[in-house]
């Protein structure tokens, strides 16, 4: 099956630069149509067997450039622009000091799956393989919009405290940009918000004490999504609506990152307390809580991004069902 993909893969690369050769005369071909390529099937193999060896690219020698593992190849890429990037400079380099391999150049193969790969982002994925099926790129890790940015908006960026409006000691915690003025990519423990969220007390503590806490999940997944670069990454999310849709494994986890952060303690945003399973059954029971998350006669929660159909669905499977707590 891999083997399969990769030969499907070059040969869907080969034909379009091809094309793109024959019909404009440059070597920029179009690969908006590719396969992704996923970081550690087919691109972290290439740097290991070919450069992260004793005394070149392994982190140990002399040179600055670290091939080992994801964290600092990111480093010596740019997104998005192969060619401004100083490891696929290196890999194309013809003669010199930062050519890489220093006695042989890369295959074409390798080249291009490198090429293609920052081209599509330079992300962190892992790719599995099913049966019968195309493979599903995934990001094992924790990603921005999917793990981190529901808990800010529900536990920081809240009335009187790092929303948009009050943006207490000038931090906002609503969107990427604003979160990243907070952030050192790559040193969780340089980073002004994983260092609040760790502490055990004090004026700096965040959340302040008597408000929702982090759980130790949640601190670890901002750690784990700062130590890998602190990327604006779209991750997708996994959601089912064919096996049974539990109160314990989907429903509680979504309410805990997106709503308990408002929805809690001794005053409870809009007066609705969702802190408990007897909260989320009486706000299921009168179609307050469906109709919050479809926005239907109420504002749409949670108020700093919306959650997708699918988890909505969940919602409403579980609604139907008898909204158990199971």
């Amino acid at each position: 099956m891999k083997n399969d993909r990769i030969f499907l893969l070059l040969g869907m690369i080969l034909f379009i630069t091809v094309f793109s050769w024959i019909s404009s005369c440059t070597h920029n071909a179009d690969i908006s149509n590719i396969l992704e390529i996923c970081f550690e099937r087919d691109v972290l193999p290439v740097f290991q067997n070919n450069c992260a060896f004793s005394g070149c690219h392994n982190g140990t020698g002399e040179s600055d450039l670290n091939l080992t593992s994801y964290v600092p190849i990111s480093h010596a890429v740019e997104p998005g622009k192969p060619y401004s990037s100083k490891v696929y400079k290196a890999i194309i380099a013809k003669s010199g000091e930062n050519k890489m391999p220093p006695d042989q150049f890369l295959s074409m193969d390798n080249r291009t799956i490198i090429r293609v790969w920052i081209e599509q982002g330079a992300l962190l994925t892992t790719c599995s393989e099913t049966s019968g099926q195309d493979s599903e790129s995934y990001n094992p890790l924790a990603c921005f919009s999917r793990d981190i940015l529901p808990v800010l908006t529900s536990r920081c960026a809240t009335t009187t405290c790092h929303d948009a409006i009050t943006h207490k000691e000038g931090y906002v915690f609503s969107s990427y940009s604003t979160t990243m003025t907070a952030v050192t990519p790559g040193n969780p423990g340089n980073s002004k918000l994983y260092k609040v969220i760790k502490l055990s007390g004090g004026e700096e503590k965040m959340p302040p004490t008597g408000k929702a806490q982090l759980t130790i999940a949640e601190i670890d997944s901002i750690a784990a999504w700062i130590s890998y670069g602190a990327l604006n990454s779209f991750c997708g999310e996994t959601c089912d609506t064919i096996n049974p849709v539990t109160f314990t494994a989907i429903i509680w986890p979504v309410i805990q990152s997106s709503c308990t952060g408002c929805h809690s303690g001794s005053s409870p945003s809009g007066g609705v307390a969702l802190a408990y399973y007897n909260n989320v059954a009486v706000a299921a029971s009168n179609g307050s809580l469906i109709n919050s998350l479809k926005g239907i006669g109420v504002t749409k929660m949670p108020p700093g991004g919306s959650l997708s159909t699918c988890r909505i669905r969940q919602f409403e499977i579980w609604i139907k069902n008898g909204y158990l707590n199971d």
